[in-house]
C-alpha cells in the first residue's frame, strides 16, 4: 500500500490598482492506495481566491487559476506522483466527473475562472471564492509501497 499526497503550492498574480487577490490550497490527500482495487482512487482539495478591494470606487475583477504539469510530469495528461524512483500516475480535475484535466488550457486542458466585483458599498470589500480539485488515480496501477506525493504550482492571473 502507498500513502499518497497531492501538494499544492501558491503562485504569484498580477497586481491590479485598485484590487489585490490571493490564492491558497488544501491538498488533496488520496489516502493509502491499494493496486488490486478495481476503482480509482479519488479525492478533492480546494483552491480558494480572495480578492479584496485596495482603493477607488468598485470595479470588476476577472482572475484565472492555472496549475503546472508536476514535479514528475512533462504535461497536465503525465502527472506522476513520486516515491523516490517509483511513480504512480494521477491527475486532477475542475469537475466532479473527472473530464476536464486542470492545467494552463493547452493541450486541451481547462484552467479555474471567475469574476467578482469589489469595492465600497459591495459587501466588506473582500470577495472569496472556493475552486474544488478533483484528484484521481487510475485504478490496477503496479505501486511499489511507499509515500508518493507532488507538487503543483497553482498561478493566480488577475
Amino acid at each position: 500500500m502507498a500513502a499518497l499526497a497531492l501538494l499544492l503550492c501558491g503562485g504569484a498574480g498580477n497586481a491590479h490598482a485598485a484590487a489585490d487577490c490571493s490564492i491558497t490550497a488544501v491538498s488533496v490527500n488520496f489516502g493509502a492506495y491499494d493496486p488490486v482495487v478495481a476503482s480509482p482512487d479519488d479525492s478533492v482539495g480546494t483552491v480558494t481566491v480572495t480578492c479584496r478591494h485596495l482603493s477607488g470606487g468598485a470595479q470588476r475583477v476577472n482572475y484565472s487559476v492555472t496549475l503546472s504539469n508536476g514535479m514528475n510530469g512533462t504535461s497536465p495528461s503525465t502527472r506522476k506522483l513520486a516515491a523516490g524512483t517509483a511513480r504512480l500516475g494521477y491527475n486532477v480535475f475542475t469537475d466532479p466527473a473527472r473530464t476536464q484535466v486542470w492545467g494552463n488550457g493547452t493541450g486541451g486542458t481547462v484552467i479555474a475562472s471567475g469574476a467578482v466585483t469589489i469595492g465600497p458599498g459591495v459587501g466588506n470589500g473582500t470577495k472569496t471564492f472556493v475552486h474544488t480539485v478533483y484528484g484521481r488515480i487510475p485504478q490496477l496501477q503496479d505501486a511499489a509501497p511507499g509515500t508518493y506525493n507532488d507538487t503543483l504550482v497553482l498561478t493566480l492571473t488577475f
